[in-house]
């Protein structure tokens, strides 16, 4: 007896239910049943064409139907979707989002095995993101590279593009407020536009991260009168200086400059950690004078850390933004309260002065994880870390409710850090996070060629919340797929 095919595709779908035989006509029309959908269908005609299926000649030539579910919500974020596939495909689905990560499904069949297997699937995200964050601050990368890496990541149903354009040792996106801070290897305001544009094409939400008061060494070289004043034995020549009121208008200024580079996200990361040696921050005489001044015997610099993150989040809210935040020096003030709007980006435990997740979920922070243990793709693999790899991941039987362990006094500790599905709605979803520490340690064709596999592993379990697929099912399909090819109608669309 034939074994039904299966289905071939990254993410796997929430269900599949084969009827037997294969959809493989040699022409296809493709149908937006409402203006909302023209766009997914213009996509969709040159990409079948890459896969052998010519146009309609006639009317009775195949139909790919694209719809929109009559009960869908006005919500542009639903990427729950049906793919019925007979003799004719309806794709039905609850926004645009929805469709266009089905037709990925659709591709991903073709391209794998030449033909979409006939039946019935259902599909729909187990956590609302799945990101890829980039720091291209460390390490320029070009933007049509950078528009490569989205075009990838669209493929396999990641929606969300973290562009960390700024760190210790440069800044790399055009700056009109501020020339004399942006690095010679950098990326202009039209160039940026181009992956903005490509970006929202590809139903990827871009979220600038701009990290402050720390990680600004290659700013506050510009402008070292912004510094935090110098400590015996401690670094500041990378953290802004919060005990006054002129740094943080800088800041502040700088935000202002460039947002209009990001017209349409939503969302901003003001980074929060690694502001100074946390374990000694008490050592730090302007921060310890002004925490007295502001707080009384009690306050520290925890506390002036919190109330500059505040501030920020108020600033960006004001102009329309969500704040964003790196958790490691986050929730361990005493007189400030952190922003319960603020969205926690979950990184690492590694110190054991760091808070707990159960913390940042008994105070209502949303959170995005982003498993350093099992995500953080760092060139020349500094500081101890590993390039992740598909093997660890399904090794950790990782979703994107496991967060990192905790740590102890005396190292890593065995305590497991867990939200158990179903997921809590404070779990927003899972990031895979680029950092480019030792910038000439790959090029970027070698950084694009290491994160496939497990940027692929982190979306088939985030969608799924887990995986069905063992390992090695997981390898064959991510071989079978093969890569998207950006065509040249797409590049003239954006």
């Amino acid at each position: 007896m034939t074994e039904p095919a299966r289905w071939t595709a990254i993410p796997q779908p929430t269900a599949f239910e084969p009827a037997g035989g294969m959809w493989r006509p040699e022409r296809a029309r493709v149908i937006a049943a409402s203006r909302g959908l023209r766009r997914e269908a213009e996509r969709l005609e040159p990409e079948l064409r890459a896969c052998g299926i010519a146009g309609a000649a006639d009317v009775s030539d195949p139909v790919i139907r694209l719809r929109l579910s009559p009960l869908a919500t006005r919500d542009r974020t639903d990427e729950s979707f049906t793919i019925d596939v007979a003799e004719d495909i309806v794709v039905t689905a609850a926004s645009a989002a929805g469709v266009f990560r089905a037709t990925r499904q659709l591709l991903h069949n073709l391209r794998a095995q030449g033909a979409v297997p006939r039946g019935a699937v259902q599909s729909a995200p187990a956590v609302a993101e799945r990101g890829l964050h980039l720091d291209a601050g460390r390490k320029h990368y070009p933007a049509e590279w950078i528009r490569a890496q989205l075009h990838a990541a669209a493929d396999v149903g990641v929606n969300v593009f973290q562009w960390h354009f700024s760190e210790n040792p440069g800044f790399r996106l055009e700056s009109e407020a501020f020339p004399e801070i942006v690095s010679d290897d950098r990326i202009g305001r039209t160039e940026a536009a181009d992956v903005v544009a490509t970006a929202r094409d590809l139903h990827i939400e871009l979220i600038p991260s701009l990290d402050m008061p720390g990680h600004l060494q290659h700013v506050l070289t510009a402008h070292p009168e912004l510094r935090l004043p110098e400590a015996p034995g401690l670094e500041t020549d990378h953290a802004l200086d919060i005990t006054r009121e002129d740094p943080v208008r800088f800041a502040l200024v700088l935000i202002d400059d460039m947002i209009p580079v990001f017209p349409h996200s939503t969302r901003w990361n003001l980074g929060g950690d690694e502001f100074v040696d946390f374990d000694r921050i008490a050592e730090f005489p302007a921060l310890a004078t002004a925490a007295a001044e502001r707080y009384g015997a009690q306050g520290t610099g925890f506390d002036l850390l919190t109330a500059f993150v505040n501030r920020v989040a108020a600033h960006l809210r004001e102009r329309g933004f969500e704040a964003r935040a790196w958790n490691d020096g986050l929730l361990r003030s005493t007189r400030e309260h952190l922003d319960p709007d603020v969205v926690l980006t979950w990184w690492t435990n590694w110190n054991a002065g760091m808070r707990p997740v159960s913390d940042a979920v008994a105070a209502g922070h949303r959170l995005v994880n982003v498993n350093d243990a099992m995500f953080y793709y760092v060139l020349g693999e500094n500081a101890g870390y590993r390039y992740p790899t598909a093997a660890r991941i399904w090794e950790a039987d990782w979703h994107p409710g496991l967060f990192p362990a905790l740590w102890g006094p005396e190292g890593q500790s065995t305590v497991r850090q867990e939200l158990v599905r179903p997921y809590p709605a404070l779990l927003l979803g899972a990031s895979f996070a680029v950092w480019s520490d030792r910038p000439d340690a790959q090029t970027p064709a070698e950084v694009a060629q290491g994160i496939r596999g497990p940027l692929r592993a982190m979306a088939e379990r985030s969608w799924n919340a887990g995986s069905a697929l063992s390992l090695e099912d997981f390898a064959a399909l991510d071989v079978a797929i093969g890569e998207a090819t950006p065509l040249e109608e797409e590049r003239r669309h954006v």
